[in-house]
């Protein structure tokens, strides 16, 4: 299949027609695939010839907070659409730059990232802090080191070869022992990272496990297991699918909380971006349980009469919530948002370059993570490994 989606791009470049026309099987694309295509060709224009994504149009940094892996992904659902070449070589090259920032030489740090990289050579680590004076820099994040294996995994499933999860093999291992001996809680959740601390230069684990994070996590492991087939990578899987709708949803609210403390206790705001991403995030990799179908419905509630999501007051209708509402009905057999998906096309895509703003803005930046998760949604992307 793979040679016919060549030998119609080949003719396509003869005749002057566009290869995002057709799918692998030759047959034409509808406006949706169409979009998504579009967006992950902008992917392909933002990332440099060793194969980082900076986080926006000219800005200086690249992966702050997984953002480049969302986007590699965007790119795996564009090439298992499609089987054209651009799109896996350039999920290939982003793996690679990937594994070349993974610290493997110091053992307290072996398998993890910095939160933060220079978006020019060498690529240095940017010391980044969330904000609190008293903070001066993030690394060992949870979902980077998961992200990365899942990366692998997808490389693996949509090119049919083992080849690259092979070759980083010992990066993927790295990555989930990190995750295993440095982040994981008592109750086989995950810590979401580790802080620099002005005070006394130490670096403390933040005592928070999102919510979302742990559907990173599920993708890491399952995405071992299925590589590797280690049986500790099977219970840690198991762990978190068991035990997440107890601990993260909230019935009062009706949707998944933020995350918890080490008392369990729930955050649980009533605003912002971080109440809307776990609810379409976690029935995207999960699927179909009683919470994730409630934080669907709850999304859908936030539906405005023009398809656009409006989830609390002063809400700037962001792309990604749109995204992963329709990632959660595909995940969750409800029916496709069309009117949503219509509102993000015609009011936060742009059709001059194939970029997708981060909210309903003129000036609102384009993000890398936002075009990988837009991508997946248009194009139906599922990307959960199956687990047993």
């Amino acid at each position: 299949m793979k040679l016919l989606a060549f030998l119609v791009s080949a003719i396509s470049i003869v005749l002057g027609c566009d290869v995002n026309n057709v799918t692998e099987d030759g047959s034409h694309l509808d406006p949706y695939d169409s979009s998504g295509l579009r967006i992950a060709d902008y992917l392909l224009s933002q990332q440099n010839a060793a194969g980082a994504i900076p986080d926006a149009p000219g800005v200086g940094s690249v992966n702050t907070d997984s953002n480049m892996e969302y986007a590699l992904m965007g790119l795996a659902a564009a090439y298992d659409k499609t089987g054209d070449a651009r799109y896996l070589t350039g999920l290939e090259s982003g793996i690679r730059w990937l594994a070349a920032r993974e610290e493997m030489a110091d053992t307290n740090w072996r398998g993890s990232w910095a939160y933060a990289y220079s978006a020019s050579a060498p690529y240095a680590p940017l010391m980044t802090s969330p904000g609190d004076p008293e903070i001066l820099d993030v690394r060992g994040v949870d979902a980077t080191s998961a992200l990365f294996v899942h990366l692998l995994y997808l490389h693996r499933d949509v090119s049919n070869t083992p080849a690259l999860a092979q070759e980083f093999e010992p990066h993927a291992r790295a990555a989930l022992s990190f995750l295993r001996d440095h982040n994981r809680s008592a109750d086989g959740f995950y810590y979401s990272s580790w802080q620099l601390h002005a005070s006394d230069s130490t670096w403390q684990l933040w005592p928070f496990r999102y919510s979302a994070d742990q559907g990173d996590v599920y993708l890491g492991y399952s995405a071992g297991y299925q590589l590797y087939g280690d049986a500790e990578y099977l219970s840690a899987v198991q762990t978190i699918a068991t035990a997440l709708d107890p601990a993260f949803y909230n019935s009062s609210s009706e949707r998944f909380a933020v995350g918890i403390y080490d008392d369990l206790s729930q955050e649980n705001p009533s605003e912002g971006f971080a109440i809307i991403f776990p609810q379409g995030y976690l029935a995207w990799v999960f699927g179909t349980t009683t919470a994730t179908v409630a934080a669907r419905e709850w999304l859908a509630g936030c539906i405005q009469s023009d398809g656009s999501l409006s989830c609390y007051a002063g809400d700037p209708r962001f792309s990604m919530s749109v995204a992963v509402y329709a990632l959660a009905c595909a995940a969750t057999n409800a029916p496709r948002p069309t009117a949503s998906l219509d509102w993000l096309i015609a009011n936060t895509f742009d059709d001059a370059d194939g970029g997708v703003r981060d909210d309903f803005g003129v000036a609102s930046p384009k993000f890398p993570n936002v075009a990988g998760f837009t991508a997946m949604a248009m194009l139906n992307y599922m990307a959960s490994p199956p687990i047993p």
